[in-house]
């Protein structure tokens, strides 16, 4: 039986405006004009909320990131700037330096979402009216976008709000927005040219250059993070989440590993979840833990290195499990089967040192509430101590 779906339409206050069936990506809400019924098909869903945002009537329910969390969230953080994200977005250097000038960096709050066009108006006026001085909007690249349009319908309303910001007296500078995407980065002198990232990447945006060096184009570069699991030299980075950075985060929780077995809480367990099947709250960005388990968020299951999860095993993790996209649903199209061939490569690797059994990879989506847990519990339930 499936569990509760986090995305309902509450026919009741419904006024078949048909907005949502118009300006969903996925052809996941339907219209039918006889009956006048609104139906959501959960299947074709893909949880991006942008339906919940342009809603007029507020009759779509959404079980992540609701307006008075994310507000709450915000009203915490006590900061006068708020830097509102989309998760395949980043801060480049560029962009951080800027942000430090302009005001200090550490005075700017930071919250990520799976795509800025779920944010509603409402939210940036409310924060507005609460005493935050400056939004900035970072969506993705606009042919870069994990749900097709989101990138340029957030970017569309802004637009509009800041007309209405200045036609009502407020300062329309207090709202901004600059388009970025996480890309990949090679260190050339590291490259020991053996191919492998080339044939890997699903954008062909890699190629061998002479004298035998991998070449990045970063217009083709999607993001997923494939070409980062596959290079034996690890010359290959993704921006937020290079290699060194995964390594030390693993090792950080050391002493969370050694609290949690003192108080017999069974198996220790390394949750690396692609950030578009698992969605967390908002203070729960990259890293968090709960219980017996440790969450690690990357881009695309295809990101798996197998050095990631030996390092798990190595700083005392009794268990490692991927958490990857359902087929068919994968923002990168085939990110989450080329994860499973290589979890099966390294799996028959660990069998020579009976480890096999303590590394799965499964495939669940936000769309059911529960279907997560349930995945960790039946991995949880395979692992004897």
């Amino acid at each position: 039986m499936l569990n509760e779906r986090s995305v309902k339409i509450r026919d009741e206050y419904c006024s078949r405006c048909i907005i949502c069936s118009s300006i969903c990506p996925f052809e996941a809400i339907s219209f039918n004009r006889e009956s006048g019924e609104v139906a959501l098909d959960i299947e074709k869903c893909q949880v991006c909320g942008i339906c919940f945002s342009a809603c007029p009537s507020s009759s779509i329910e959404i079980a992540y990131y609701k307006v008075a969390l994310l507000s709450e969230h915000v009203e915490k953080m006590r900061k006068n700037n708020l830097v509102l994200m989309c998760r395949g977005a980043i801060i480049r250097p560029e962009l951080r330096e800027s942000l430090r000038k302009n005001g200090a960096l550490d005075d700017w709050a930071q919250l990520y979402v799976p795509c800025v066009s779920r944010i509603p108006p409402e939210f940036l006026l409310k924060v507005i009216e609460a005493g935050v001085k400056r939004i900035l909007i970072i969506p993705c690249e606009d042919n870069k976008c994990r749900f097709k349009v989101g990138s340029n319908i957030s970017v569309s309303r802004f637009l509009l709000l800041q007309k209405l910001l200045s036609q009502i007296g407020l300062n329309s500078d207090a709202l901004s927005f600059v388009r970025s995407s996480i890309k990949a980065y090679i260190n050339k002198y590291r490259c020991i040219g053996c191919g492998n990232c080339a044939y890997t990447c699903p954008n062909s945006a890699i190629k061998i250059m002479p004298p035998g060096v991998a070449q990045l184009d970063e217009a083709s570069c999607s993001g997923c993070g494939a070409c980062v699991a596959v290079c034996p030299s690890l010359a290959i980075n993704l921006e937020g989440f290079e290699n060194n950075l995964i390594l030390e985060t693993i090792s950080k929780h050391r002493s969370f590993i050694s609290e949690a077995k003192s108080r017999g809480y069974g198996p220790m367990i390394a949750v690396f979840y692609c950030q578009w099947a698992n969605f967390p709250t908002p203070d729960t960005h990259r890293s968090y833990v709960r219980e017996n388990i440790a969450f690690f968020e990357i881009p695309c299951s295809s990101m798996i290195n197998p050095l990631y999860v030996l390092h798990a095993f190595s700083e005392g993790f009794d268990g490692v499990l991927i958490l990857a996209c359902k087929k068919g649903e994968c923002k990168f199209e085939r990110g989450n089967e080329l994860a499973e061939r290589h979890i099966i490569a390294l799996k028959s690797l660990l069998r020579q040192v009976n480890l096999e059994n303590r590394l799965e990879i499964c495939f669940a989506s936000p769309k059911y509430l529960g279907e997560i847990d349930d995945q960790i519990k039946l991995f949880m339930s395979k692992i004897h101590l």
